[in-house]
């Protein structure tokens, strides 16, 4: 899978800082040289990040390296309750219904604060910090939960004091004992600026028939591959096979059905894509290391 080139505009400022608010998060696989710095206040589904791919959920926390490919694509028909301002007349309830997807997001190059200014020994746990996030990072503990507080701080500030709240919470992040590698060491991105088109066409196939028998020809045809071109191109980019994609996807879907839903364990394995349920438990064994139902009983 290739990524596309992300031209990150900073409007005459060292780093980036910005909400983004959306009915849906799609798949957008993507990279920049810039750091990237992202927190989930309202959305879940699945992350992918290098050749890593986990469910997320409010209060994601994770720090990307440079030209680490990655994108979140959001759960579909999830809902949130309706915000509680006055609607305005002639809005219908549904419309005050409609999903909001929300993230808060620091971008910046490693010098944003000077060349020299990571050399400094005073921000050496600070580079280190840097040098790790090459693999991307996810925070969790009281590392997010201290996030959950600063990244609102960071994304209201500004000038002098926005730049001072970043280093705040590269700091937190630095001294953190809550940080797990996402993307495995060997990972390897082609790093072309072609295919975004071909990307997106196979991704939003695969994720919008995730519940329905998924067939690698039809995914090669969509990707304008043979068969056999589009199974190389495919292990070659994400490190799995298409088989393995489809079947991760699914497990995590069956997750979070596990965990927010009473359907019974066959229940989800079919809603989940699953055609029998013997496979279902395998699959969910094989990628969880626990069964369906200890899964439920453990975190639901």
């Amino acid at each position: 899978m290739q990524a596309f080139f992300e031209k990150i505009s900073a409007s005459g400022q060292s780093f980036v800082v910005r909400e983004r608010v959306d009915p849906s998060f799609d798949f957008r696989w993507h990279f920049h040289p810039e750091f990237e710095l992202t927190f989930i206040a309202q959305s879940s589904g699945q992350r992918f990040v290098g050749d890593s791919i986990e469910r997320y959920r409010d209060g994601d926390l994770v720090l990307l390296g440079p030209n680490l490919p990655h994108t979140w694509m959001s759960e579909r028909q999830q809902t949130y309750p309706p915000l509680p301002p006055l609607m305005k007349r002639g809005k219908t309830a549904a419309a005050a219904k409609t999903p909001k997807h929300r993230a808060i997001y620091a971008q910046f190059l490693s010098d944003f604060a000077g060349s020299e200014f990571l050399e400094k020994p005073e921000l050496a746990t600070v580079a280190r910090l840097l040098d790790r996030a090459a693999q991307g990072l996810r925070f969790t503990g009281k590392t997010q939960q201290a996030a959950a507080r600063l990244m609102p701080e960071l994304l209201a500030a500004s000038g002098l004091q926005q730049m001072l709240k970043l280093l705040e919470i590269l700091d937190l992040l630095a001294r953190s004992k809550d940080a797990t590698p996402l993307s495995s060491k060997t990972f390897a991105p082609s790093l072309k600026r072609r295919d975004e088109r071909r990307i997106d066409d196979v991704c939003r196939f695969i994720h919008e028939n995730i519940a329905q028998p998924i067939e690698q020809p039809e995914a090669a045809r969509r990707a304008h591959l043979s068969v056999s071109a589009f199974s190389r191109f495919f292990k070659k980019s994400l490190g799995r096979t298409f088989s393995e994609y489809v079947n991760e996807l699914r497990v995590g879907q069956a997750c979070r059905l596990l965990i927010e839903s009473d359907k019974s364990i066959a229940e989800i394995a079919f809603s989940s894509g699953f055609e029998n349920l013997s496979n279902f438990n395998r699959r969910f064994r094989a990628l969880k290391k626990i069964s369906p139902r200890e899964y439920r009983r453990k975190f639901g």
